[in-house]
């Protein structure tokens, strides 16, 4: 990685997920995929239905807060650097 490399990605949005229990069975799992910009989180949902939905709020944890609505529900960063399975 190049030094230019490096200073774009100062940037870079970070990375997030959302995991529930929604059927409250035991088996937490993300129930939605973020990335935090400087001034807005944009979010991808799984709904219910099996659908997708995206969705911006201003900050991860106000889209915390719209999950926590309907279940328990905690945030989990991804760390810089850290490849997704």
């Amino acid at each position: 990685m190049t030094e230019t490399d490096l200073r774009l990605l100062e940037g870079a949005p970070s990375l997030f997920g959302i995991v529930a229990d929604p059927e409250d069975d035991g088996h937490p799992c993300v129930v939605a995929w973020g990335h935090q910009l400087a001034d807005r989180a944009v979010t991808s949902w799984f709904l219910a239905d099996g659908s997708l939905e995206v969705a911006v709020f201003g900050s991860a944890e106000a889209a915390l807060e719209t999950a926590e609505a309907l279940y328990p529900a905690r945030l989990v960063w991804v760390p810089p650097g850290c490849a997704v399975p």
